[in-house]
């Protein structure tokens, strides 16, 4: 159980679930593409991974009703009633609800129906984590937040959060949960790594602020900071680079190339990890960072790169240091 009790660190006080969440968004496919379903993890991997996961002390699995068309909740919840209660009685669930076409409300209509399908997937009658997987301007926030709160006093979750969020919309979801005289989100979770290491600031300094969680998912962006890509050279025609690039791709100039090799030279010279590995413990490192998603490797072990870096003790200069390699190489 070490995951959960190494690195002491500021947290919410709410927040007792470690410094790792499992990441379940390649069970099935890849997020919530339709057109990977199929291309992700099969259900024997995901099984692995999760046995994985909670031998390490990481308890909370974060999924999502979009992901692979709900194949990974399914997985989810499958494995629960396969695994004994000793185990599964550790383990807590978060998962999310997207807003959907253009004319539907994200409302608590929209989402109590989406949930109730995600609760029956799963198997359980009620999550740790219910999150926006996005904002939907389309929709008054005041809307989304009544239903969502009505979800969480009914008991089917503990908590409430989003998903995406840029800081002028999670400021006016805060000041609209105040107006309301309801909880709001208490944790936040946007994509943050090494790759674009000045990425939402605003939104960190709210979080820490204000007692939110804040918990970064594609820490690695898509693989690129495990040094698994070359310059020049195309990505792997089954790698996450190449189905679903997301953009990063886009980032992978020579410059960024260049950092994540002097990244890959002090993870091993330095601190005797890969580079993925310091890449993880550079983001643990940072006082508003609460807990990090980390998604499997395809190959098992699929969590070794988080167990390693939390051996990696890192001071404010180390972090400074390598943090000036990426923010030069993405011009900030």
């Amino acid at each position: 159980m070490w995951l959960i009790t190494v690195l002491t660190v500021t947290t919410p006080p709410f927040w007792s679930y470690g410094r790792f969440v499992l990441g379940c968004g390649t069970f099935g496919g890849i997020g919530g593409s339709p057109q990977l379903v199929g291309r992700g993890l099969d259900e024997p991997s995901a099984f692995a991974t999760m046995d994985e996961a909670v031998g390490l002390g990481i308890t909370l699995f974060d999924t999502a009703e979009r992901y692979a068309g709900g194949a990974s909740e399914i997985m989810i919840g499958r494995w629960l009633v396969e695994r004994d209660s000793a185990v599964t009685d550790r383990v807590r669930l978060a998962t999310k609800v997207a807003p959907q076409d253009e004319g539907s409300r994200f409302d608590g209509a929209f989402l109590d129906e989406k949930f109730s399908g995600s609760l029956q997937r799963l198997g359980v009658d009620s999550v740790e984590f219910l999150l926006t997987h996005a904002p939907d301007d389309g929709t008054p926030i005041e809307e989304t937040l009544e239903g969502l709160e009505a979800i969480r006093t009914s008991g089917r979750c503990r908590y409430v959060g989003a998903c995406n969020v840029d800081a002028g919309q999670l400021t006016a979801a805060l000041d609209a949960a105040e107006r309301l005289g309801i909880g709001g989100y208490q944790v936040v979770q946007n994509g943050y790594s090494l790759l674009r290491p000045h990425d939402d600031r605003a939104v960190r300094s709210i979080c820490a602020e204000l007692d939110l969680a804040f918990t970064p998912f594609s820490p690695l962006a898509g693989g690129a900071l495990t040094a698994k890509y070359q310059r020049d050279v195309a990505a792997p025609p089954d790698s996450r680079m190449a189905l679903r690039p997301d953009g990063v791709d886009e980032l992978l100039t020579p410059a960024v190339y260049d950092a994540i090799d002097r990244l890959r030279a002090d993870g091993e010279r330095r601190h005797g990890v890969e580079c993925g590995a310091l890449a993880l413990a550079w983001l643990l490192h940072h006082r508003e960072v609460t807990a990090v998603i980390t998604g499997p490797a395809r190959g098992s072990p699929h969590l070794e790169l988080a167990a390693r870096a939390l051996d990696v003790a890192l001071s404010d200069a180390d972090c400074a240091e390598t943090e000036s390699w990426f923010a030069s190489a993405a011009g900030n």
